[in-house]
């Protein structure tokens, strides 16, 4: 399903892509596989909000949504976006990784204990991020070669996190 959100308020327009749980295609597009209804109550919530604002201030945010179904063919067209978009975020992702599995191993050499709860919390961080990610890449069907590559990593990842966990 496309989602589009246009708002003048910038921070409006990320709550309800967040809502959708799309991947954001371009400012305001998103592409969600969550069903209809579901998208649909979500924008409701945040039409909810923007006419509660305005009733109680007497003015507010301006809000248009909208959330089309797409047939495969039309899926298709947008998918080389959806590609695109997936390798960027896999990309920063796989870069935030191996910088923190440096980091990591660096703290366990060194024996800097205060470190690793900071280093647990990062990591923590970083699995919500790569579930969400892996989630949209299967949900889209898009698996592009850096996919693996950040795969790969992540067990590297998770190995070192149980050992930054256990303090050792």
């Amino acid at each position: 399903m496309l989602v589009i959100v246009k708002s003048g308020d910038e921070n409006l327009v990320r709550r309800a892509l967040a809502q959708v749980d799309g991947l954001e295609l371009l400012p305001g597009v998103c592409l969600s596989w969550l069903p209809r209804e579901r998208v649909a109550r979500a924008l409701e919530a945040i039409k909810r909000d923007v006419i509660k604002r305005w009733e109680e201030a007497g003015r507010g945010p301006t809000l248009e949504v909208a959330a089309i179904e797409l047939t495969d063919e039309q899926y298709r067209e947008l998918r080389p976006l959806a590609k695109s978009a997936i390798e960027r975020l896999a990309t920063d992702l796989l870069r935030e990784v191996e910088a923190l599995l440096e980091r990591m191993r660096s703290a366990l050499r060194s024996g800097r204990r205060e470190r690793l709860r900071e280093l647990a919390a990062q990591y923590r961080r970083l699995a919500r991020r790569y579930e969400w990610l892996a989630n949209a890449s299967l949900a889209l069907g898009i698996e592009p070669t850096v996919m693996g590559r950040l795969r790969e990593k992540w067990k590297e990842a998770s190995l070192e996190a149980g050992r930054v966990l256990r303090g050792r």
